[in-house]
């Protein structure tokens, strides 16, 4: 965005600074400039003659001796232009101004000259070779009687033209800072920066100036909180004057006629964008509402846009006659002949805004503000303003003004303590320094003592300024960041890592440890996997995609299973049939209504992987297939290294909740054990129809855990060591039949409790026989007992009298059980 310095003098006195420093403090501030361009006229030392007499040329037919008379002297130059006529007050530049080449738009200066032999003494200007535009539509030697009266003889142009240096700046403000796309928003800004007084007070209104010669309304309530209108009559179309037009064109905008130009005026002026109507082309009502289906609408550069559902239109009762808040159209415009407008003012919400100018694939001037927040509560003033204009440069006639909807905003006080000041910045700014700043940028103070001091923050700061933070936030950028002292920490820590991270960190190594590869997949899934690996999903529950690009990513994933199976998809169909694969991501499910401190969605981080074909690589040895206790094992391993062997259960699925995509005889769970058992998991083999389907031809096995749970409940200590037993260990073996539901765990618990005087050093179990010789519905087991005393060896009586004790205990837990010798 261009601003003009003479435009900003207007509201802050900035004649003691120089533009270099106020772009070095504006950009020092958070606003950004970019450049800085030098403006006034691309010509030098021309001045008004009068054409007195014109001649022919002796040695040229195309060419005149035309003698100028500059009210004190005369010159005689040689001229070719055919446009020219005695009498006719035109510019004259002499030997030594400087003006365009027209050619290469080069400045040059005027050096003694003959043309075919006579000595011309200058040059008469065209409009081209004095680098002005749209001053005349023919070509040839500017006629300055044509465009202006009362002309001095000898008068320098840039007077006549009432040209003037000036400084641009063009600033590039910040998404949040709808404020800054004004001049009096930077005016207010340079306020705090130099510490000087807003020349500014917003118009108001005296008088009730309403009427009910036309009607407005707002329907679409979402992307329209306020919408007014000023009525004039009997206004005169007419070139704007050149003081607004050197404004206007300094800061990037072309000028048209003296009504558009006003608009762009005040949008630039105030930050409010405003819309003329030619009042004759409606039919005496206004509303703002949405697009309705396959509705289409020209707009001012005569293309046809198409709208829908999300583009905001202000619409007669018959047709739409404007984009709100971007694009005017070509049904109701301001031409030539109007004589009544209808002015529109009104405040667009942000968001919707930016979703309308998008559906029709436009940004405009207009939008860019309105997507960063106009000042709702200057949008009457900016239309008084406008009004004003329209009545002292095109003779307007104001009828009154038409509004609705709500242009007061709720107030937000903030207080302010100066010890928080310090405690954020690390520096002591004073007080009285910081109340200063925040009055200068237009906050209120309410009141103050020697801890605190409470503002009200103003309309056009609501946006972004509503915490204590951002008020300290504030006073540091105008205070200055480079006169905060950089300052350590007071208190200085290592960092450490928690035991959250070691616990990940080691669960990755066992992993990888195993001959496991770590996989990274999307978390967005689409219904199409779910229904491909047979998974169930909560529908209701499930986040969704808003704008999903394809069906394949339209919610975030309740289950790591689909990406699990969908890469042994992938690379089976590569020819890579040997897979470790495990993952450790997050799985998404709604489970409350959303608020402002809530999403209502729980994430939950799960551990999933699969196993399937021969991972050893080896290729001139036999190995046993992978089966169900392969699987089983990495789990158990886990639980091993978390701690919760004894916490966490294997169980059977019942029949009726087993998994479709699992085999149901091949499968077990994982549960939580406490007052409210919970299930974390499951693990098994891969369903044979599943599997067919998929054309896998060989067994996968899959498992998936809720890593959140588990370390929640993870005993974390820390790794002590102890001496190594200086006396040997002594190992018994024991077999026995029992009947075959009974489970391995059972008869460890017994044994464990069995041995006495903690000489129990673990046991093994090392066969398992079903078959010849043994009954059916039994099993034979054979465990390899350890024993250890760390202060003595271990005598055959001691040994026989712990193993006696467990005998007697296996007999009196399990009846049918039998020994074998």
């Amino acid at each position: 965005m261009k601003i003009s310095l003479e435009w900003l003098n207007e509201y802050v006195d900035l004649s003691d600074v120089t533009p270099e420093q106020i772009a070095h403090e504006l950009t020092m501030s958070g606003l950004e400039v970019e450049e800085i361009e030098k403006t006034g006229p691309k010509f030098s030392n021309i001045r008004v003659a009068k054409i007195q007499l014109i001649e022919q040329h002796p040695n040229a037919d195309k060419l005149h001796l035309v003698t100028v008379d500059l009210g004190t002297e005369t010159k005689t130059v040689v001229c070719g232009a055919q446009n020219i006529k005695e009498g006719q007050i035109i510019p004259y530049a002499s030997v030594g101004s400087k003006v365009l080449d027209r050619k290469t738009g080069e400045q040059f200066e005027l050096t003694p000259a003959k043309i075919r032999g006579v000595e011309s003494q200058g040059m008469l200007c065209s409009q081209d070779e004095l680098g002005l535009e749209n001053m005349q539509e023919e070509d040839g030697i500017l006629i300055l009687n044509k465009l202006y009266s009362n002309l001095t003889l000898g008068d320098s142009l840039e007077k006549v033209l009432d040209i003037k240096e000036d400084i641009v700046f063009d600033v590039a403000p910040t998404a949040n800072r709808g404020d800054e796309m004004s001049v009096i928003g930077i005016a207010r800004e340079l306020c705090a920066i130099f510490n000087k007084k807003l020349q500014f007070s917003p118009l108001q209104t005296t008088q009730d100036n309403s009427t009910d010669k036309f009607k407005v309304e707002i329907i679409d309530k979402e992307g329209c909180k306020y919408y007014s209108a000023g009525l004039l009559k009997d206004v005169e179309i007419k070139p704007s004057p050149d003081w607004m037009k050197r404004r206007l064109e300094a800061c990037g905008i072309r000028a048209i006629n003296n009504v558009v130009d006003i608009t762009n005026y005040v949008l630039l002026e105030y930050g409010c964008p405003l819309h003329a109507f030619d009042k004759d082309k409606l039919d005496g009502y206004l509303c703002v509402r949405r697009a309705f289906e396959n509705e289409t609408i020209v707009t001012l550069d005569d293309i046809e846009r198409k709208t829908n559902s999300d583009t905001v239109l202000i619409a007669t009762k018959e047709k739409a006659v404007c984009v709100g808040g971007v694009f005017g159209s070509a049904n109701s415009e301001v031409d030539d002949n109007t004589k009544n407008i209808v002015l529109e003012a009104a405040y667009f919400t942000p968001a919707q805004n930016r979703k309308s100018a998008r559906s029709i694939g436009y940004r405009s001037e207009a939008s860019a503000r309105f997507e960063r927040g106009v000042d709702i509560e200057m949008v009457k003033p900016a239309l008084l303003r406008a009004m004003q204009l329209l009545v002292d440069l095109a003779s307007a006639k104001v009828e009154g003004i038409v509004e609705t909807g709500d242009n007061k905003l709720p107030e937000i006080d903030i207080t302010l303590r100066f010890a928080q000041i310090k405690r954020i910045l690390g520096s002591e700014i004073p007080a009285e320094k910081c109340i200063e700043i925040l009055e200068n940028l237009g906050f209120e103070l309410l009141g103050k003592n020697d801890i605190a001091a409470k503002f009200k923050v103003p309309s056009f700061r609501v946006v972004d300024v509503y915490r204590e933070i951002d008020l300290i936030e504030e006073i540091s950028r105008i205070y200055g960041y480079d006169k905060i002292a950089p300052t350590l920490p007071k208190n200085t820590q290592s960092p450490e890592i928690t035991d959250e991270s070691k616990i990940l960190r080691k669960i990755n190594n066992m992993f990888l440890g195993a001959g496991f590869s770590e996989a990274v997949t999307s978390s967005l899934v689409g219904v199409p996997i779910y229904k491909e690996f047979s998974v169930s999903y909560n529908d209701e529950k499930a986040v969704k995609v808003c704008n999903p690009q394809s069906e394949e990513h339209t919610m975030l994933r309740q289950s790591m299973v689909p990406s699990i199976l969908n890469i042994v998809k992938t690379n089976f169909a590569n020819g890579q049939k040997n897979l470790r694969i495990f993952e450790i991501g997050r799985t998404y499910i709604i489970e409350k209504e959303a608020t402002e401190q809530d999403t209502g969605v729980t994430e939950q981080r799960i551990l999933a992987g699969v196993m399937t074909g021969d991972v050893s690589n080896e290729k001139w040895i036999q190995k046993p297939e992978l089966d169900f206790f392969n699987v089983k094992g990495i789990v158990q391993n886990l639980l091993n290294l978390l701690g919760l062997e004894n916490r966490v259960q294997i169980r059977q699925y019942q029949k009726e909740d087993a998994k479709d995509f699992l085999h149901p005889g091949k499968c077990a769970k994982l549960v939580l054990l406490g007052k409210q058992p919970l299930e974390v998991g499951f693990f098994g083999e891969l369903h044979p129809i599943l599997k067919d389907k998929e054309k896998f031809q060989q067994n996968v096995y899959i498992f998936e855990i809720n890593l959140e749970e588990l370390l929640k409940a993870a005993h974390i200590s820390t790794i002590r060591y102890k001496k190594l037993a200086q006396f040997p260990e002594v190992q018994r073996d024991l077999a026995f039949i029992v009947p075959e539901n009974i489970s391995h765990d059972e008869i460890a618990k017994i044994i464990k409790k069995s041995v006495k005087n903690n000489l129990f050093n673990g046991e093994e179990l090392f066969d398992i026989y079903q078959g010849e010789h043994i009954q059916e519905g039994f099993k034979s087991m054979a465990f390899r007992i350890k024993f250890l005393d760390e202060q003595a060896t271990l005598t055959d009586e001691t040994v026989e009298e712990q193993m006696n004790s467990i005998r007697n205990n296996l007999k009196k837990s399990i009846s049918e059980l039998s020994f074998r010798e």
